[in-house]
């Protein structure tokens, strides 16, 4: 089954069945990074944002750059919903039907298609147009510009400076860093989030 189409059937109300459905397969884990080069991805993040090259980032640049990610955001999710319906749509019709739903769905969750296709169907034809299995799929949650605001401005002062923007994670890096050596490898990145489960 699909990523979005489970997540669809999960918002729908599915069977615990099919909530518990597998997750898609974890990519294999980075190889070590170090503390310089987390400073320079933070570096060109903020530089990108930064379109007036003052060294600081305004209400108006914060603004500018939440509405990029944003767009950019829903416009990934919407390539990928897109991706994943024509793949369950498998007689490409530009339906999704209850056959097509079921197969898709895990074998211990099948009994409960029917019912989260009836909950999903909203013109009650039987079958899930893209429109009606977007919109099944949950929002993504990005946050606000005041949100980032209050974790970036440090000092309060209505702007971030390039230090400010670097500061949560650089504190987040050096907290992972187990052994202080500049470097979070892998195996310090598995313990870190051990300890936080």
């Amino acid at each position: 089954m699909t990523r979005f189409l489970t997540l669809a059937l999960i918002a729908a109300g599915a069977a615990p069945a099919i909530a518990a459905a597998p997750a898609p397969a974890k990519k294999a884990a980075p190889a070590s990074i170090s503390r310089a080069d987390m400073q320079k991805r933070f570096d060109a993040r903020f530089a990108q944002m930064d379109t007036d090259k003052d060294g600081r980032l305004s209400r108006a640049e914060v603004d500018t750059a939440h509405g990029s990610f944003v767009k950019l955001t829903k416009a990934v999710i919407g390539n990928q919903v897109k991706a994943e319906f024509a793949a369950d749509d498998k007689n490409k019709d530009g339906q999704i039907s209850l056959a097509e739903m079921t197969a898709a769905a895990p074998a211990d969750g099948k009994s409960g298609v029917a019912k989260v296709l009836e909950k999903l169907d909203t013109n009650k034809d039987r079958q899930l147009s893209l429109a009606e299995f977007a919109a099944a799929t949950p929002a993504p949650e990005v946050g606000s510009a005041s949100d980032f605001m209050t974790r970036f401005d440090a000092d309060k002062d209505g702007t971030v400076t390039r230090a400010e923007y670097s500061a949560p994670g650089l504190a987040a890096f050096d907290l992972v860093d187990a052994n202080k050596d500049g470097k979070v490898t892998p195996a310090e990145k598995k313990a870190s989030l051990s300890k936080a489960r």
